[in-house]
């Protein structure tokens, strides 16, 4: 089957590692695997794909404040969507994020190929402009199915029939072993924007930090809220406790070299780095947000708090600091992520949907 692949660009993060897993489990299939981006050619893939893939890059994320050059950029944009895949005549059409599917269920409106969107974050808290909302409303109509990774996203799109729920897939990490007596080195990831609640983590850590003078945290991830986070770090004086390294593509070996995972954030469409860090059998402190509230039992696999909340923050991560029996029982129920997210079945949801 002739596949076609459409994402914004394949850069590091959630969507982009998804898309790159699909796109590689297909053309590993057999199948004719047609990945398309809007950014520059001169974009590495963050993740590895497979060489049988046709890998496409259409150079249209230009941005304009000029409103007939916009306006002109997304005309430009529609024009090369519709005939680069056009050219590729596909049996099916996958699209992930919500102004991408967008353009490309305009692009091919009369092709009479099923397009099948993805929602990659939660519509109720990722807003986009009122007028790719209207867009969204009409456009999700024409799709053969709107798939999103949770019921709480899900929500959003009641109205609509043709929903779907496919999480992302977990990879088992062979049964690490921790050594759960400890509790010195946090971590966290992800993109370093103000959904994530950084700030949040940083300040909690700053009141604890003096009860435990040999703990570190490190925040693995990029993003814009940089300067303001580093900011931070030195008016708490941590610059020697709290750390930023960016993005590191050996991250399930950083998690095994830690010993708690903190997940603050406000709002998450899937939690992938929560995942990843529960497969791995870290005992975990998140909110009580979209998205993690989906995978986490509270008290059982993980322990949660309210969303911007730091006092409720600090005190659930002293309560697994000061609790070595409750980071063990934790951190052994978080394995159990990989049965129920294991790629036999994530793909098989997909395979169903694509391919038959």
């Amino acid at each position: 089957m002739r596949l076609a692949l459409v994402i914004s660009s394949l850069s590091s993060g959630g969507a982009e590692r998804v898309m790159s897993d699909l796109a590689n489990h297909w053309a590993e299939d057999g199948h004719d695997v047609h990945l398309i981006t809007l950014a520059s050619p001169d974009e590495e893939p963050f993740y590895q794909l497979d060489s049988r893939i046709k890998l496409l890059h259409l150079n249209q994320l230009e941005e304009s404040a000029n409103i007939v050059r916009r306006l002109f950029n997304i005309l430009k944009r529609l024009y090369r969507i519709r005939r680069c895949i056009k050219k590729i005549n596909p049996d099916r059409i996958l699209s992930f994020n919500d102004i991408t599917n967008i353009s490309v269920l305009i692009a091919t409106r009369g092709f009479g190929v099923p397009v099948i969107v993805s929602e990659r974050t939660n519509a109720y808290f990722s807003q986009i402009p009122k007028f790719y909302q209207i867009l969204r409303t009409v456009s999700y109509t024409w799709s053969f199915k709107v798939l999103v990774q949770t019921q709480s996203a899900a929500n959003y799109f009641k109205s609509m029939t043709n929903i779907g729920i496919i999480p992302n897939l977990i990879n088992s990490t062979n049964n690490l072993k921790f050594n759960y007596s400890k509790c010195d080195r946090l971590i966290s990831s992800g993109r370093l924007v103000t959904s994530k609640a950084f700030d949040l983590l940083i300040q909690a850590f700053s009141n604890l930090s003096h009860e435990h003078p040999n703990m570190t945290l490190t925040i693995y991830g990029e993003g814009p809220e940089r300067p303001s986070l580093e900011k931070l770090i030195l008016e708490l004086n941590l610059e020697n406790r709290v750390f930023l390294p960016g993005v590191v593509k050996n991250i399930h070996q950083k998690l095994a070299e830690a010993d708690l995972f903190v997940f603050p954030s406000r709002f998450e469409g899937f939690p992938n780095a929560l995942c990843e860090a529960m497969a791995v059998g870290l005992p975990i402190v998140a909110t009580r947000c979209s998205g993690s509230v989906d995978v986490i039992q509270d008290g059982h696999n993980g322990l949660l708090v309210d969303v911007d909340d730091s006092l409720a923050l600090e005190k659930a991560l002293l309560r697994l600091i000061n609790d070595a029996a409750l980071r063990e029982k934790i951190g052994e129920q978080a394995k159990s992520i990989t049965q129920d997210y294991s790629p036999q079945k994530i793909y098989e949801l997909w395979d169903q949907i694509m391919l038959k």
